[in-house]
């Protein structure tokens, strides 16, 4: 609890436009003892807000908070969002009294906790020896001056059951062996911050079972109660033996919720990204047909200028299509397509490709690729419009549409950056890249 560390918490999650990993920090704790930094994180409450990818620059919600010691670069925890668990300002605030109240409360109700939890140890009392920690084992010996000379755990297990015998003994015992736990791990960490499920594996079942059941709570805690209920207590006999397995049911049926919410909300924020690409696709291309509308000056264009705003125009219309439609639709959409004629056609013979760069999207080429060497060659499968294909777009001088094994979505973003650009695109039914140069030539 002394130790000098150094614990500092992030804001943590996957960015939904490229998908990559990243960790925002959002609080310092500075360097000071542990014990101290567990005291602050009482009074200390972590704003959530949006995260901003490294990679790409776009804000999204965060999916986790994870606290990191940095001294010795470990994660101590990584504690999951509930978007869908938020309390409301009052809950809150009482939430936070009866957590800052706890030793007063704790206090009041102290000598029926012990003997309640005293009793439980003796109906089940070799499980409950066998929960004890080696120097909780000793701490109890130690309080009934019973010497020992043991060296193992299941040593000193062994002489608690031989030498403790009176019931008298027995209630002295384990109140000493487990003040450690109940003062120093229950009583100062608080229900707040109990994770029971990890408990029960450094503390025993039995004893975390009862102490979520039956720690002194203020009513405004009995939710937390009820979270964990169904976390520790899985079989039970007697009268309470269904109530038990219903907690323990619809526990579960809560954490699937929890979880199903968690990955909806982030499925929206995914969804928000691609709806926001597809309006920066349509106002660039509304401006770019309204500039060539307002351009006045110009009394007679050249042909290919009339082309290229005749097929912007027919492009747009098409996206504003789409825009109503579900915008999860896109992948493997089968184009069929007639080639039309592009800027790079020619009246007659074939013409030398030597140091252009030709993009090919459509279906997987690039082992074809290493393969030539006249001219540098790029593909791209095209069921997705990510970084490798804006890549693509921009480090082209040609373009190649494989009109059996690309995206509608692909084909269309494809066209507008040639028609932007004044790129030559070509429209194909072949898959040999060798063929597809001659069609180019």
């Amino acid at each position: 609890m002394n130790e000098t560390v150094h614990v500092k918490v992030y804001l943590a999650g996957r960015c939904p436009r490229c998908n990559r990993y990243n960790e925002q920090l959002t609080y310092d704790y500075g360097i000071k003892p542990y014990q101290e930094v567990e005291k602050e994180m009482d009074n200390v409450n972590h704003k959530i807000k949006d995260i901003s990818c490294k990679h790409c620059s776009t804000d999204f919600a965060p999916e986790s908070l994870v606290y990191k010691e940095t001294l010795t670069d470990v994660t101590l925890a990584q504690v999951a969002i509930n978007y869908d668990n938020t309390l409301d300002p009052e809950t809150s605030r009482l939430l936070k009294e009866a957590h800052d109240n706890r030793f007063e409360h704790f206090a009041k109700h102290e000598d029926a906790f012990w003997d309640g939890f005293v009793a439980y140890a003796l109906q089940n009392w070799r499980d409950s020896i066998n929960e004890l920690q080696p120097h909780e084992l000793l701490a109890g010996l130690h309080a009934l001056d019973i010497p020992t000379n043991a060296r193992t755990a299941t040593q000193l297990r062994r002489e608690v059951l031989n030498k403790v015998k009176t019931t008298e003994q027995k209630a002295k015992f384990w109140r000493s062996a487990n003040h450690d736990y109940v003062y120093n791990q229950l009583l100062d960490i608080g229900a707040m911050g109990w994770h029971a499920e990890s408990d029960a594996k450094q503390f025993g079942q039995l004893r975390t079972r009862y102490a979520v059941l039956n720690y002194p709570m203020e009513e405004v805690q009995e939710r937390l109660r009820t979270d964990m209920i169904g976390k520790v207590v899985r079989k039970d006999r007697g009268d309470n033996a269904f109530l038990f397995k219903r907690i323990a049911q619809l526990s579960d049926d809560f954490s699937r919720l929890s979880k199903k919410l968690r990955d909806r909300y982030h499925q929206m924020q995914e969804l928000r990204v691609e709806i926001d690409d597809k309006n920066k696709i349509i106002h660039e291309l509304r401006q770019a047909l309204k500039n060539e509308r307002s351009n006045k000056n110009i009394v007679s264009r050249d042909p290919d200028d009339i082309r290229k705003i005749h097929e912007l125009k027919s492009l747009v219309n098409e996206l504003i299509e789409v825009k109503g439609e579900e915008v999860k639709e896109k992948k493997e959409a089968v184009i069929e397509e007639t080639p039309i004629e592009t800027e790079s056609a020619q009246p007659a013979g074939k013409r030398s490709l030597e140091g252009k760069t030709i993009g090919i999207i459509g279906g997987n080429r690039s082992e074809q690729a290493e393969q030539i060497t006249e001219c540098n060659i790029l593909t791209h499968g095209g069921a997705d419009q990510d970084h490798e294909f804006d890549a693509l777009l921009n480090e082209s001088d040609e373009l190649v549409i494989l009109t059996k094994f690309v995206s509608h979505a692909a084909m269309w973003r494809a066209k507008a950056h040639a028609i932007t650009e004044g790129k030559p695109i070509h429209y194909t039914k072949s898959i040999n890249i060798h063929r597809i140069l001659d069609e180019i030539k």
